[in-house]
């Protein structure tokens, strides 16, 4: 059978436009995923190479404002609706304040908790705080979904007490409140109807310029006394890729397939991070962590794919 419009005989009926775009919005979103996962080896790197948080979140968005800053210029009509004071919000939760906190993290706990937790514990904050602020009320089912979440991330947390990296609750706890954090801008985008590039391009050129000042007024850092790699691996890796290339193709994804698709591969995330941590940073898989990822990752796909949300009548 031939696609109706003419491809010639034989063509693959199975291969619509429609299936075809939902292809590559797939293969879009499991390539930012797989980007998002190895942001927690390269920032736990960071920390090993004795750059500070202040370091790593500096060099991240300079780079990534350098790329973006065409098109936070375009959205500049939205950000002057938007006002300075919700933009300022926007950085403290999901741009330079929030990664200052993931990166403060990682001097901790291990770029597998890195990786599970704060990406599981912003659906879940997610979820609760679009009834306040959305009148967004979960369904038994998503509900359920969660309670299963919050046990793998306890099952994970487990590992930074009794585990394989005992004293890595100090970091956990921090990435608890970073996951927060990032549900909190993913409600606030939502709220304020701030479009993902154009927002994300303005958070990330506003945070460079908010965090350039402390830092050259630390002298750099440790930066001058680092290796020049460890310098351009966090430029490259999260300013560039993960915070302009990665968010930019995830927006592109979501635009093809749809937004409950898109964050059904994101759930991928955690997965992607346990792996490169294991085989970057030589971090041992045991079987709590294993586990909890495992709960973590099943609930967050069920949240997603089969369960919904009720909306209140306004």
């Amino acid at each position: 059978m031939a696609i109706a419009g003419g491809r010639g005989r034989g063509y693959p009926a199975a291969v619509t436009p429609g299936r075809r775009k939902t292809l590559i919005g797939l293969a879009l979103g499991l390539a930012a995923s797989l980007t998002w996962g190895l942001q927690a080896s390269v920032a736990r790197s960071g920390a090993l190479s004795g750059l500070t948080p202040l370091d790593v979140v500096t060099l991240r968005f300079l780079a990534a404002g350098a790329v973006l800053a065409p098109f936070a210029w375009a959205a500049r009509g939205m950000l002057a609706r938007l006002g300075p004071w919700k933009l300022l919000v926007l950085v403290a939760t999901g741009g330079g304040g929030n990664a200052l906190l993931f990166n403060w993290a990682v001097l901790y706990a291990p770029a597998s908790h890195a990786g599970t937790i704060a990406p599981v514990m912003s659906a879940v904050m997610g979820v609760l705080l679009a009834i306040p602020f959305l009148r967004e009320w979960p369904t038994r089912g998503r509900v359920a979904a969660l309670a299963v979440i919050v046990c793998g991330v306890l099952m994970i947390g487990w590992d930074g007490i009794g585990g394989e990296h005992p004293g890595a609750w100090r970091g956990d706890l921090i990435l608890l409140v970073a996951g927060s954090s990032w549900g909190a801008f993913t409600v606030l985008l939502r709220r304020w109807g701030v479009p993902a590039l154009g927002g994300n391009a303005a958070v990330c050129v506003a945070s460079a310029l908010l965090l350039l000042p402390p830092w050259l007024a630390t002298g750099l850092g440790a930066v001058p006394d680092a290796p020049w790699q460890a310098s351009a691996l966090q430029a490259v890796m999260q300013g560039v890729l993960s915070s302009a290339v990665a968010t930019t193709i995830y927006a592109r994804a979501t635009e093809l397939m749809g937004a409950t698709r898109a964050s059904s591969v994101s759930a991928m995330v955690p997965v992607f991070a346990v792996l490169f941590a294991a085989l970057l940073l030589a971090e041992p898989l045991g079987v709590a962590k294993l586990l909890g990822v495992a709960l973590a990752v099943g609930g967050m796909l069920a949240a997603v794919l089969f369960t919904g949300r009720r909306v209140e009548a306004r």
